[in-house]
């Protein structure tokens, strides 16, 4: 399906340069992204969903945080 749409000149230089790194078009690159988001989305509404269920106490969503900050922290270092 072919759509248009408006971005800011220097989001679509960024998406340029990783789409040719990457070695896909400036599209294929734009659909990965925004497929990866839905996911996300999905994710982020299964979870809030199952926390109405089962809320984590907070010692659990701590622990969780911590793990999670850990886990950027070393993403962000080229760890991950």
């Amino acid at each position: 399906m072919k759509r248009s749409v408006s971005l800011d000149e220097q989001v679509a230089e960024q998406i340029d340069i990783a789409a040719r790194e990457d070695g896909v078009s400036f599209s294929g690159w734009l659909s990965a992204a925004a497929e990866h988001q839905l996911i996300l989305r999905s994710g982020r509404r299964a979870m809030a969903e199952w926390d109405r269920e089962d809320p984590l106490t907070d010692v659990e969503r701590a622990a969780a945080r911590t793990a999670l900050d850990r886990a950027l922290a070393e993403k962000s270092r080229g760890r991950g």
